[in-house]
């Protein structure tokens, strides 16, 4: 388990290094992907549960770039 707090950016910059081998249709698809490891493995996001994060996006409270 890793106990690490990454910044957002960085899930972005993964996100945009995964997404020719995401099955997303869009990048914050991709970005919900990446969260959703950063979740399994135990670390936090900009200091936040992962899980809280992919909630606001999927709410539209976070919106991610277009790639």
């Amino acid at each position: 388990m890793h106990s690490g707090n990454v910044p957002m950016e960085e899930i972005y910059k993964i996100a945009r290094v995964m997404r020719p081998r995401s099955l997303a249709k869009k990048f914050s698809g991709t970005v919900l992907e990446i969260l959703g490891t950063a979740q399994s493995v135990g670390c936090t996001v900009e200091g936040e549960d992962p899980h809280d994060l992919i909630d606001q996006i999927r709410d539209g409270d976070l919106i991610t770039p277009e790639e």
